[in-house]
């Protein structure tokens, strides 16, 4: 493995991180004001993103490649989701 593959698999492994702490902090934080507000939906979806072309380099196809791009997107509650239930709730 070269250093830039190892230091893509570090940022990747972070991201994934950061987009399920943060999704989960969200959730906790449903009620209040306070959240981290897009940003775990943001890096979720740009995680995936970049996982996309490293999956395919393995053999690995996923299909519809937008829907798993834009799932965190809908995952998180301060993103779409949260839109939703605003509108569900009314």
């Amino acid at each position: 493995m070269t250093g830039s593959g190892f230091l893509a698999l570090i940022l990747l492994s972070m991201g994934w991180r950061f987009f399920i702490a943060g999704v989960l902090a969200n959730y906790q934080a449903l009620g209040r004001a306070r959240g981290l507000g897009p940003l775990p939906g943001i890096v979720g979806s740009l995680t995936v993103f970049f996982s996309i072309p490293a999956l395919a380099a393995r053999g690995i196809e996923l299909p519809w490649p937008w829907l798993w791009i834009l799932a965190p997107l809908a995952i998180d509650p301060r993103c779409v989701a949260g839109l939703v239930l605003l509108v569900w709730r009314k």
